[in-house]
């Protein structure tokens, strides 16, 4: 006869008798219960370097400007100039990926990544308007401050309510998961170009592993591209958010839903890490102004 044949559904008693005899079913809940107390309790993992070379000196300062990237490949320690961790099957991805056959290539990678970055011109005018108000009010404008500067400006706001949507849509999902004391509630995005200079840093690194340059010319190159680039942002926390709205937008072509960010803004977690000083984090440590 089956078990629940015996239980009596109006007897209190009865039903919590049944409920106990059910050895299965609490030993599940108990495994599930000590799983998600042992994660909760486990601490973060640390961000581990290379040892070979240096976390604190200006080399290091400038090469973690692509520690989103280089993490998000993964091609090794974020403070290695060599990518040592890209074995021969990662090394063949890479170079039918960039189309990096040849030291040219390389090379045209690095200007493409540092000089048209992925821009979109009408993307990049639809914040370059907000960057105006921004400094007029003092503050981020709200949405409908933001579009109806864009269409004093001559723009469509229908065709840019997807657009701003999108961007507030990545600041709020980056702000909660990584953490309002790092991505500050009064930060937003100015610029996608984080996403591509990130890509130029690791791209660099990663032509030393294909053997189209050495570690002093690598190191020549990221310390450009950050002369390049470090003016146009604020902090690390700045960058960050550029980086990983950039890399969501360009995936994503811009439709932006919950689903595009968990597959494309998944950076958020090295970008937490990154800033997490009890994590060895090095943008918690090095200095943005240099």
């Amino acid at each position: 006869m089956h078990s629940l044949a015996r239980v009596d559904f109006n007897d209190l008693g009865s039903i919590i008798g049944w409920l106990i005899e059910q050895w299965w079913f609490w030993a599940i809940i108990g495994v599930i219960v000590l799983f998600f107390v042992v994660v909760w309790l486990l601490p973060d993992a640390k961000v581990k370097p290379s040892e070979q070379f240096s976390t604190t000196d200006a080399e290091a300062n400038e090469i973690a400007l692509g520690f989103l990237q280089i993490t998000n490949l993964p091609s090794g320690p974020w403070n290695d100039p060599t990518a040592s961790g890209l074995g021969a099957r990662e090394k063949s991805v890479l170079v039918d990926q960039w189309g990096v056959h040849s030291r040219q290539d390389w090379l045209d990678n690095i200007e493409r990544l540092t000089t048209d970055r992925r821009r979109r011109q009408m993307w990049t005018l639809y914040l370059a308007v907000r960057t105006g108000v921004a400094e007029r009010l003092g503050r981020a404008p709200k949405a409908k401050e933001w579009l109806a500067a864009i269409a004093e400006e001559g723009g469509d706001k229908r065709d840019a309510r997807t657009f701003v949507t999108a961007i507030e849509y990545i600041e709020s999902e980056v702000r909660k998961r990584v953490g309002k004391d790092i991505v500050a509630p009064g930060l937003f995005v100015r610029t996608l170009d984080g996403y591509a200079i990130g890509q130029a840093v690791a791209m660099t690194t990663w032509g030393v592993a294909l053997g189209h340059a050495d570690v002093a010319e690598a190191r020549t190159i990221i310390h450009q591209i950050n002369v390049d680039a470090r003016p146009h942002f604020a902090s690390w926390a700045d960058f960050g958010l550029s980086y990983i709205a950039g890399r969501v937008m360009h995936w994503s072509d811009g439709s932006v839903d919950e689903k595009s960010f968990e597959k494309f803004g998944d950076g958020w977690s090295d970008f937490k890490a990154a800033a997490t000083e009890k994590r060895n984090g090095p943008w918690a440590t090095l200095s943005w102004s240099r």
